[in-house]
């Protein structure tokens, strides 16, 4: 008989029948015999639950499997596959994972089951000691049977299962980045770290104001996810201010060409992000962090239906396709950034009711707006060069062409036309706001003249006549 070899598995014990249960991009409803999920993959995962499977608050947690030191180092290296296959060799050596989450039904939510008892340390030995029955019983699903099998499902009618893109999707997640914006993290008995985060979490300019109500008792009435406190967590996203885009101290033509051209602001947020130092590897490091936050936001879009990462993810996407100059400074940044994009918008519709109808945007005019803007820009910064931004933006043109009906280019936009009524007469109709994004028409900027500079003002030595009663 052969012996069990166990495989990383994280275990849900007591979990409630018929619980929103997802995994990355998998999700289902637990049956009545469901202990946990085995063969994880190497890699970032998020596992989040919910009470029903459409609009309930949901619960989820971040977690690395395998030698989370090795992230950073495997990411400033990508090419190096030596260093890839040490990473690999040196996990093989060691044991695997067993992660043991259990049910608490007073919060609903699943929390790592900590040894500080003496029944807990019990319980922890019993589950790891049953696992190789739970495993014969069917009781684990099978992460790896599930992504092939999903894999084979879209094989007919797409060409990125998946369970492919969830590594493409957390590409530039990172200890330092989560714990940014979540907080430190929670360590399990084992060292291993994970970091939670929840529906109702907000970032402290999207937190709603309830008149009446301050915002310590709101906090309080949403409790926090994996806490003992009862204050809810505040999401730390980086400072994208879209009213203020230019350096402190611009005046005159510096502050209107700062607003007009995003890339300055672009540039101090990188900066931001970034050590001091304004080094290569420090603004690679920089662009990692805004990359890393659009992965994350739009994954708890994905999976949590947040609402405040979907107005942070909006704010990032709105800085960095208004740049004009920035796209000849920093190619593979914006290379990454529509890349990501594309594979993204391949998952909208995974979202609950949609990704677009979750803002009450039915038509996508935000992002639709902002790429035909985009387009533009590329093509001044660009012109008459052959660059590889140019290739990602057209296959990213001919993505959202064929599944949205987009049109990105403005010269091919019919904005007026005749078109003939049932009785043959012809009207003239023309889009409304077509001259909006050109400030021609009604929207063409207006010189007015405030006198100032000149001498046609009164001075205080001339006569002035006062009219007598």
């Amino acid at each position: 008989m052969s012996s069990f070899q166990p495989t990383p598995t994280i275990l849900l014990p007591h979990l409630p029948a018929k619980t929103l249960v997802g995994l990355d991009l998998l999700s289902f409803t637990s049956p009545e015999q469901f202990y946990g999920i085995s063969d994880l993959s190497q890699g970032w995962h998020f596992l989040y639950t919910g009470t029903t499977e459409n609009f309930s608050l949901r619960c989820g947690a971040w977690f690395y499997v395998g030698d989370i030191r090795q992230v950073e180092s495997a990411r400033s290296q990508p090419n190096d596959d030596a260093t890839t296959q040490e990473i690999v060799k040196s996990q093989s050596r060691e044991p695997a994972e067993i992660r043991i989450w259990k049910w608490n039904p007073e919060i609903e939510a699943i929390l790592p089951l900590m040894s500080d008892t003496d029944s807990n340390k019990l319980e922890i030995m019993r589950w790891k000691a049953n696992l190789g029955g739970l495993r014969q019983m069917g009781a684990l699903f099978s992460y790896k049977s599930a992504a092939t099998h999903d894999a084979d499902q879209e094989t007919e009618t797409a060409s990125f299962p998946k369970q492919k893109d969830w590594s493409r999707l957390t590409s530039h997640l990172s200890p330092q980045i989560l714990s940014r914006m979540l907080g430190e993290a929670h360590w399990d008995d084992d060292a291993r770290p994970s970091w939670t985060v929840t529906s109702a979490n907000s970032a402290a300019r999207d937190a709603e104001v309830i008149p009446g109500v301050t915002a310590q008792e709101s906090s309080e009435e949403a409790g926090k996810f994996g806490n003992s406190e009862k204050t809810e967590k505040e999401l730390r996203f980086l400072p994208v201010d879209l009213k203020r885009t230019w350096r402190e101290g611009a005046i005159g033509r510096e502050r209107t060409e700062a607003a007009q051209d995003r890339s300055w602001a672009l540039g101090d947020l990188i900066d931001q992000s970034s050590s001091s130092s304004k080094s290569s590897a420090d603004q690679k490091t920089g662009e990692s962090h805004i990359l890393g936050e659009l992965q994350f936001c739009f994954l708890m879009i994905l999976t949590l239906m947040n609402y405040s990462c979907l107005e942070q993810w909006k704010r990032l996407l709105g800085l960095i396709f208004t740049c004009r100059s920035a796209i000849r400074e920093r190619e593979s940044f914006f290379r990454d950034v529509l890349q990501l994009l594309l594979l993204q918008l391949r998952h909208c519709e995974d979202v609950v009711g949609g990704l677009f109808e979750m803002d009450g945007d039915y038509d996508a005019n935000f992002l639709r707006k902002l790429l035909t803007n985009f387009r533009q820009l590329m093509e001044e910064a660009l012109e008459g060069q052959d660059s590889l931004v140019k290739r990602d933006m057209d296959a990213l043109e001919k993505w959202v062409r064929e599944n949205y009906g987009w049109e990105l280019r403005k010269g091919s936009i019919m904005r007026r036309g005749l078109v003939q009524l049932e009785d043959g007469e012809e009207v003239e109709l023309a889009m409304i706001g077509a001259d909006e994004d050109d400030e021609s028409g009604e929207y063409a900027p207006v010189v007015v003249d405030t006198g100032e500079g000149d001498h046609t003002g009164l001075d205080e030595d001339h006569d002035i006549d006062t009219p007598v009663n």
